[in-house]
């Protein structure tokens, strides 16, 4: 015998056969992989009151398209500390892969940290043929999977491999120490 459950406003809500497990509600694995790869590329899944682990190594460095607005395929995040959203592209123009090395820099008013990028050979032509094609556009700098910085290009960045190319990062002093750390275990000095 069939059990039927009624609410109150007379809908019927299940019965013991819709209790198992229903096929027809599985998502799909384009659905599924979407819904995935917005909890991959959230800075903390779907908490945004997570702070970033700036200690973290090895630290991870990551230049992608942003816009103000969404559109098809852009994913939705927070600049941190700064209560603003932007929309980047699913994939980093640059990544670890492209760089070299990095160096932290204490800044001269003492909060936040420059870091100094070195780039590959392959890092410095992508990052000067991209940024000669997209000057006036916005480019989010993304440590830890975090937005930590917008820039808009102003020029073509064409560093090669023997001048670095510095980006800010506003962080508090603690945070900075500790990102300064981490960048410094995941790219040690040369000598």
């Amino acid at each position: 015998m069939e059990r039927r459950n009624v609410r109150n406003d007379g809908t019927r809500a299940t019965t013991d056969r819709q209790e198992r497990w229903n096929t027809t509600n599985v998502p799909t694995f384009p659905t599924f992989l979407t819904f995935l790869t917005f909890i991959a590329c959230s800075p903390s899944g779907d908490n945004a009151a997570v702070k970033p682990d700036w200690s973290r190594v090895p630290v991870s460095v990551e230049l992608r398209l942003a816009q103000g607005a969404s559109g098809p395929e852009l994913v939705r995040r927070e600049v941190y500390g700064q209560g603003r959203t932007v929309y980047l592209q699913p994939r980093a123009q640059i990544s670890n892969g492209d760089i070299a090395r990095v160096e932290a820099l204490k800044t001269r008013i003492g909060k936040g940290v420059i870091l100094q990028v070195w780039y590959t050979r392959s890092g410095a032509r992508k990052i000067a043929e991209f940024t000669r094609q997209h000057i006036g556009d916005s480019l989010a700098v993304l440590i830890n999977s975090t937005v930590v910085a917008i820039p808009v290009i102003q020029q073509p960045i064409d560093p090669g491999t023997q001048t670095s190319s510095d980006i800010g990062v506003p962080l508090e002093p603690k945070e900075a120490n500790q990102l300064a750390a981490a960048v410094a275990k995941t790219w040690p000095a040369r000598k």
